[in-house]
């Protein structure tokens, strides 16, 4: 289309840098690890440059199911490209992510991840309420499935800044299901088991952990489908596998003390970014 070098010059404004090839091989940490190991929020947390702590954000999971088609590259060349130009700066950053699935693994329940972060609420309103046809119109381009949406607010982060994520960077996707008598504790967690976690992974395995609280659904007004929501970005992975190996059973040891509910974990790599 002759559209095309128009977009791909949009792209490289808002931080799309190039293609990216996934790679499924490095995961050598169990599921039942990685659920224990990282087994509730962790509000507050360490502010990084550029923190984002305070901002709502948006997470968007496109379920996965027989005959499930997402165009991976149709969203990240045009409809992420769409909501940036329609959205503009009441945006910050907005991470397209593909799960990976290691051998031997059970199947991602999502086919593709989606977060946002908004700058301003106002005028992302705004824009939602002028723009969101637009964007509902376009959906069929790219995929034949549903989406779960929530909103939820940023409470902890450590590590480096979110804008410091490139494409290709692999984040795991941590998921608290927001079911009848979930106990989580987000001070224990702050206080007690993030420091733990980082201190025995280090940020040469942990590159940024961020945790946000869910709010409510797209609505504005539902319960959110998950209570809290982790991306943890890796450093180094080999690094990353051997302090889980090395550390599990204390991570797990200290899981009931803030939390009884067992998340869903999904590894994702970044697909396509913008930054504002």
């Amino acid at each position: 289309m002759t559209a095309e070098p128009i977009q791909q010059e949009r792209l490289n404004d808002f931080g799309q840098q190039r293609r990216t090839v996934l790679k499924s091989a490095g995961i050598t940490l169990t599921w039942g690890a990685l659920a224990a190991n990282f087994g509730a929020l962790l509000p507050m947390g360490v502010r990084a440059a550029g923190s984002v702590v305070g901002s709502r954000c948006l997470t968007i999971l496109y379920k996965d199911g027989p005959d499930v088609k997402f165009d991976f590259n149709y969203y990240r060349d045009h409809h992420l490209v769409t909501i940036m130009k329609l959205y503009g700066n009441s945006i910050k950053r907005f991470e397209l992510r593909k799960p990976v699935v290691a051998e031997g693994a059970p199947a991602s329940p999502y086919v593709a991840v989606v977060n946002f972060w908004v700058n301003n609420l106002d005028a992302f309103a705004a824009a939602g309420e002028k723009h969101s046809q637009t964007l509902i119109n376009d959906v069929p381009h790219f995929t034949n499935t549903t989406a779960i949406i929530q909103n939820d607010d940023v409470v902890g982060e450590a590590g480096v800044a979110l804008a410091d994520n490139e494409i290709g960077r692999r984040c795991l996707t941590i998921l608290y299901p927001n079911k009848e008598g979930v106990h989580w504790d987000p001070i224990y967690y702050r206080d007690h088991h993030m420091p733990l976690i980082m201190r025995l992974y280090g940020t040469d395995a942990i590159r940024r952990f961020e945790v946000r609280k869910g709010v409510s659904g797209a609505d504005g007004k539902s319960k959110p489908d998950f209570i809290g929501c982790v991306n943890i970005y890796i450093e180094n992975q080999a690094k990353f596998d051997e302090a889980g190996k090395q550390h599990a059973q204390t991570l797990r040891d200290d899981v009931p003390h803030f939390s009884n509910v067992m998340p869903n974990v999904v590894v994702t790599d970044i697909y396509g970014l913008a930054n504002t």
